[in-house]
């Protein structure tokens, strides 16, 4: 969400303006003043700024706004240089298919937890994409794994559950990826609450723990 402050700059403005963009796919410049807390003509310059970079294009039939094809180069370039991502993903593969569930890598970003990669699943019935979503972090169950392992002088075995209390009908399990004694992400397994739950949580906790262990291992260089 947002963030209102007193005064920001220009870059800070944009970006609270792509952050919209992100949540609502597409949006007028009367919602965007509102949203923003600018005037329309101050919109407008931001919205012309970003156009010509290509960071957003607008639909001609609606006139409303939404993110462009640049957003897609720069998330690749960005996912591109994560060492972490590139050591994980065989891995991330091989969880995915233990149990045709979806894997996800997660960040910090300040107090949010961003899902920035995921292995999905194959299934009729699957859980809504959280891609490029955050959340507070305490809410979370790979934002809470990250947190205590910031707290710690070591790696170690960190497990978080969610029960549908970040979304109905939906659990998670997560653990941490360590780099020697960094943590540098989260993994965790995200499905319906009638196939993750109290009852089979423990088969799914050794199965995460042993992939999250491959991984931190090649990180480390073990």
């Amino acid at each position: 969400m947002v963030k209102k402050k007193e005064s920001k700059s220009s870059l800070e403005k944009a970006l609270d303006l792509i952050e919209i963009l992100k949540e609502k796919d597409e949006v007028g410049v009367t919602e965007l003043s509102k949203l923003l807390g600018l005037n329309k003509n101050n919109v407008f310059r931001l919205l012309a700024t970003l156009q010509v970079e290509g960071i957003i294009q607008q639909e001609e039939e609606t006139g409303h706004y939404k993110l462009g094809k640049r957003v897609l180069y720069l998330e690749y370039a960005y996912l591109k240089g994560l060492r972490f991502l590139r050591e994980a993903k065989p891995f991330l593969k091989e969880l995915k298919n233990i149990f045709n569930e979806t894997v996800y890598i997660s960040v910090l970003h300040s107090t949010d937890i961003v899902y920035i990669y995921a292995e999905e699943a194959n299934r009729s019935v699957l859980v809504h994409s959280r891609i490029g979503k955050r959340y507070l972090a305490e809410t979370a169950a790979p934002g809470k794994a990250l947190l205590k392992a910031k707290k710690l002088k070591k790696a170690d075995y960190i497990v978080e559950y969610d029960f549908e209390s970040l979304e109905p009908e939906v659990s998670e399990i997560s653990t941490v990826l360590w780099d020697d004694k960094t943590p540098k992400a989260a993994i965790s397994i995200v499905a319906p609450i009638s196939r993750l739950n109290p009852s089979n949580i423990l088969e799914f906790k050794e199965k995460l723990l042993n992939i999250a262990g491959k991984v931190s291992s090649k990180l480390s260089g073990k």
